[in-house]
């Protein structure tokens, strides 16, 4: 969430319409939310239970007519939340993905992959393009889908694109949602006909290495748990597990 933040508040986030809300009670902070247009609703809280915000929150985006149409949470805080929305409206909630958040502060020794990592240029756009919106359709098949030319050239111009070539590209990685201390490595994709070649652990581990030497204490980097072969490679390259997330589906 605070990647999403800082990237609204830069000005470098692709969607304009923004929902940010937070809910306090005696004690400070229970909640705090934050929503761009046709993307989940996040939340995020250091407390254990949340339950006292669920209401004020669907009352808050209620007032601004808004509807989620997916949400995502820590276990053991997004279930009463969306628990609470169902009651509000009638509507049913399905799990749609369970996530984990990892962490990497140095990369471990992996093995020698035939290939180097290169950042993308407007050259690569066409290719850019179609790997993006072949990775949102096995990856983030929840989500609404965006003009991946358009994420494609948005995303190539702020340099967040990387390629693993061997000599031409086999792997795409991007570095996202930077701020003061850490950076998230994303949209990790290979096509299918040069899957299981280490072109992938390859891209990742340097791409890491690469935004560490760049003064980052450390990466972010986010899984869907039904995949086993990408946590594996993740864990081998150094990663380590922070945290578990639902994503939930909404429905009136």
């Amino acid at each position: 969430m605070l990647g999403v933040a800082e990237a609204a508040a830069a000005g470098r986030a692709p969607n304009a319409d923004l929902f940010a809300a937070s809910v306090d009670d005696a004690d400070g902070l229970v909640l705090a939310v934050l929503m761009t247009r046709d993307r989940p609703l996040l939340l995020a809280s250091d407390r254990a239970d949340v339950a006292s915000a669920a209401a004020p929150l669907w009352d808050a985006l209620c007032a601004d007519r808004l509807q989620p149409k997916l949400v995502i949470g820590t276990v053991g805080q997004v279930e009463g939340v969306v628990e609470r929305w169902t009651h509000a409206t009638g509507g049913g909630a399905t799990l749609a993905m369970r996530q984990r958040a990892y962490t990497l502060t140095s990369v471990h020794a992996v093995a020698q992959t035939p290939g180097s990592l290169r950042v993308a240029t407007s050259d690569d756009l066409d290719l850019v393009a179609e790997w993006i919106s072949h990775f949102e359709s096995e990856a983030l098949a929840n989500l609404a889908p965006q003009s991946s030319r358009g994420s494609a050239e948005r995303r190539i111009a702020a340099g967040e694109i990387h390629l693993w070539c061997d000599p031409e590209p086999r792997t795409m990685a991007a570095s996202v949602r930077p701020t003061k201390r850490a950076i998230a490595v994303s949209s990790v994709y290979t096509p299918r006909e040069w899957r299981r070649r280490g072109y992938a652990t390859a891209c990742v581990a340097a791409l890491s290495k690469l935004l560490l030497q760049r003064g980052f204490e450390f990466c972010v980097l986010y899984t869907d748990l039904s995949n086993p072969t990408s946590n594996a490679i993740y864990t081998g390259i150094g990663y380590r597990p922070v945290r578990d997330f639902l994503m939930y589906e909404l429905a009136m």
